[in-house]
């Protein structure tokens, strides 16, 4: 690709969009080239839909999605913006009598001729993407074969095979372990630098947005209710805001936010002080809590980090 790193790639202009009732309200959002943006929000705040619209897979009833050089997303045809973009849906569906490689070279349609025989280059992209997926081994397995996880996998090695401008990704480190969801993250991040891609992520996963996103986008309602650099925008008012609970939030200077909700009324289930251990939305984890008279953990070097629960604004 010759384009700059700094070029709009797409652009939303003030979408709007409902079903029955408003699921996206005046959403405008630019990206750019080398840039990996990160969009949180509850449950039926309109994310996916977003992921939609700007696919083309909907089409708003205000507003309009652009292309590089101002092109309207509406005048190009599927098999157009299938070449330049490429969407991994939470849980698009699957043919489980093929094989994980059969599955991949899909990713190749949008550029074949009208005969539609893949060439021995499209063979070799569609396995790099199995490569960086680390999903080689399986290429000859049938995909009702792997796991679920595995699967979000090879839907990714599927876009990555398109070769796309454009990459949308909605949920895609859903069920994977934390190890593979840090892994395919940092091979989003290097493939989005290295081939000069847009990338928008939809995730529930905070932390690992933070950590690697250029920019986040927060939203509720349908509506963006903030969006900019994850430190500046990932803040005890603002995630009270989207999702009503209050948070703790360790700012570091290397790796950014790191968020940890506050879970409340451990003392109204059986545990007194001496017992209680810590808590997670899956129940007491962990060894008990350490007492004021713990040794104190050492602390690793560099700059200080601060934790608490932070009052309206955020870190300041």
């Amino acid at each position: 690709m010759t384009s700059g790193p700094s070029e709009t790639a797409l652009e939303a202009r003030h979408l709007y969009f409902s079903y029955r009732r408003p699921v996206v309200i005046d959403f405008s959002l630019g990206l750019s080239r080398d840039e990996v943006v990160g969009i949180i929000g509850p449950n039926g705040c309109g994310k996916t839909t977003v992921l939609r619209l700007l696919d083309g897979i909907l089409t708003p009833q205000s507003g309009e999605v652009l292309l590089a050089g101002s092109r309207p997303l509406l005048q190009l045809t599927r098999k157009e913006i299938a070449q330049r973009m490429a969407l991994v849906p939470q849980n698009g569906a699957v043919l489980g009598y093929q094989t994980v490689f059969q599955f991949v070279l899909q990713g190749r349609s949008p550029h074949l001729s009208l005969m539609g025989f893949e060439s021995a280059a499209d063979e070799e992209i569609a396995r790099e993407a199995l490569e960086l997926t680390r999903l080689g081994p399986y290429a000859g397995e049938r995909v009702s074969q792997i796991s679920g996880g595995e699967k979000q996998r090879l839907r990714l090695a599927r876009a990555l095979a398109q070769r796309p401008e454009i990459l949308l990704l909605d949920e895609f480190t859903a069920n994977l372990d934390v190890n593979f969801q840090v892994e395919l993250m940092r091979l989003v991040v290097r493939i989005t630098r290295e081939r000069h891609l847009a990338t928008l992520v939809v995730s529930h996963e905070i932390n690992m947005l933070a950590a690697f996103c250029d920019r986040m986008v927060l939203m509720a309602d349908g509506a963006i209710r903030s969006a900019g650099a994850p430190s500046d925008v990932i803040t005890g008012e603002s995630l009270r805001d989207l999702f009503g609970i209050d948070f703790t939030i360790r700012f570091d200077i290397t790796t950014g936010p790191e968020v940890l909700p506050v879970i409340k009324g451990a003392q109204n289930h059986g545990l007194d002080s001496s017992t209680r251990r810590r808590s997670s939305p899956f129940g007491p984890v962990g060894p008990p809590m350490e007492s004021a008279a713990s040794p104190a953990v050492p602390q690793r070097e560099g700059p200080p980090v601060r934790t608490g629960v932070f009052p309206p604004g955020g870190v300041g």
